[in-house]
């Protein structure tokens, strides 16, 4: 397990077992606990992990937002049919092409479904590069992400 899972992993076991108010008191009870992280490191770690702020009606605190990878894979199938311009497969890299303003919202789907083979993605107005580390785990993530896209669409691979 890299630093930054063991550090996920510690995160969601704070948020599970403790009442957790702010990021300084997360951040505080991460040091306690071994781990010194920036803020910034540590609000992009509450994103990727889906954490909110609730209120109990007196106060709030942070909570797991779960949504359910059925979820994430509902809303990719929907973005796959509204907005999917291309999806191409390049060396070891997807370039996906939406309608403009889009691909951002398609990167964040990506993100938050966890495709093992994607290393990253990145994201301008209407295009993500989805960036796998080999050729074939790229055509693998390809195959994965040609089952959202509706029947009538024809990449141009």
């Amino acid at each position: 397990m890299n630093k930054k899972e063991t550090r996920h992993q510690l995160i969601r076991s704070l948020i599970s077992e403790t009442t957790i108010h702010t990021q300084l008191e997360l951040q505080k009870k991460l040091e306690k606990n071994g781990i010194h992280i920036t803020q910034a490191t540590l609000s992009r770690d509450m994103k990727e992990l889906n954490l909110v702020k609730v209120s109990n009606g007196t106060e709030t605190h942070y909570e797991t937002l779960a949504i359910s990878q059925t979820r994430w894979e509902h809303r990719l199938r929907f973005y796959m049919e509204d907005a999917l311009v291309m999806l191409k497969v390049v060396q070891h890299q997807i370039v996906l092409k939406t309608l403009p303003g889009l691909a951002q919202s398609f990167g964040s789907i990506l993100d938050a479904m966890q495709i093992p083979e994607v290393v990253a993605t990145v994201c301008g107005d209407d295009t993500c590069l989805i960036i796998c580390e080999t050729n074939q785990e790229a055509q693998a993530c390809f195959e994965r992400l040609s089952h959202y896209t509706p029947p009538f669409f024809f990449s141009n691979k």
